[in-house]
């Protein structure tokens, strides 16, 4: 603690930044998905996923990292943490543990400086500009894919002015392009419950419901069949330049990275809808459910369970216990509700 602390004041962190190095150094080594829930009712969302997110992170600048590669690395992460309290925290870990490790976050630490990221907020010059050059666009969507455009061309450095992230994001200006969200989280967190209260969705594509037109939405033993159904499903409404909600738990980025793929082919806005609910919650409502899945099933999805961060989707919806949207990431106006 007395590590992370010094570190944090060199930095110049305050308030919430470094209420959240501090925790996440304590807390570094929690599992990242249960870390959230726990954390979210006494310090609320916001604050709570970024220590989750910390925790996650940190231990991958203790690893080795293409150098050629890096400056792009440190830029997409610079979109899911404050990189300046994530090395402070990578670096008080590794106190005490192999020099190689300490040796990264110092190499990774030098990047970052030079490329200008170690800021509390490296992103939002670039952030402010878009958003007065977009003040007049009138369509919050179009005005959010502008901006997610542009910081991932400002992480690979295709773009580095307000002017250049202008221009390229012009194309996306109209929001004449689908729109998709992707509902993530274990059985009986609410996804369902929260995409039929959804207002403007033209189609819901749910994994439950195709199963149950097969039989019985608890038969597993057609998964395949059932998920190749379901992404035609989604390129045909995509196609159709709608709003579509993919309802299935979408646990792992390799299952989200299938319906990705999709809306890429189409050019969609992909909203990434993550529900953060204590597993002792989702116990009790599952066992509620009309339909509740055997409590192993529901363990092992806790245990398989990796959520999206920011950066991953063009934005992303964080919904509590309560079923509402608590926190986001990837709006032009600003990250937090």
């Amino acid at each position: 603690m007395a590590d992370v602390s010094a570190r944090l004041d060199v930095l110049g962190r305050t308030g919430d930044a470094r209420l959240a190095g501090v925790l996440a150094a304590l807390l570094h080594g929690w599992r990242r998905p249960s870390l959230a829930p726990r954390l979210a009712a006494p310090l609320g969302m916001p604050l709570a996923r970024r220590v989750a997110d910390l925790v996650g992170l940190h231990s991958l600048l203790h690893r080795p990292y293409p150098d050629e590669e890096r400056r792009t690395g440190l830029g997409r992460m610079a979109v899911a943490a404050d990189l300046g309290v994530l090395h402070a925290v990578a670096g008080a870990v590794a106190v005490g543990r192999d020099a190689g490790a300490r040796e990264q976050v110092d190499w990774s630490a030098l990047y970052a400086e030079e490329a200008g990221l170690l800021g509390e907020a490296p992103l939002e010059p670039l952030r402010s500009g878009l958003r007065d050059a977009l003040s007049g666009l009138g369509d919050a969507d179009a005005a959010d894919r502008c901006w997610t455009q542009a910081r991932e061309a400002y992480a690979t450095g295709r773009v580095t002015t307000v002017e250049e992230a202008v221009a390229a994001t012009w194309r996306w200006r109209s929001g004449r392009f689908p729109r998709l969200l992707q509902l993530t989280g274990p059985s009986g967190s609410g996804k369902s419950t929260f995409a039929a209260g959804l207002r403007g969705v033209d189609t819901v594509v749910s994994l439950d419901d195709l199963r149950q037109a097969r039989g019985s939405r608890a038969d597993q033993r057609a998964n395949t069949d059932v998920l190749r159904e379901g992404l035609q499903r989604l390129d045909t409404a995509l196609a159709d330049g709608g709003t579509v909600v993919w309802d299935a738990t979408s646990l792992v980025r390799p299952q989200r990275s299938l319906v990705q793929a999709v809306a890429r082919r189409r050019d969609a806005l992909v909203t990434q809808v993550v529900v953060v609910v204590e597993e002792e919650a989702l116990a009790r409502r599952n066992s509620d459910r009309a339909h509740p899945v055997p409590p192993d099933v529901l363990a092992g999805q806790l245990r398989r369970f990796d959520p999206p961060y920011p950066g991953q989707a063009h934005r992303t919806w964080y919904v509590g216990a309560g079923g509402a949207v608590e926190d986001v990431d990837g709006t032009l106006d600003g990250e937090g509700v």
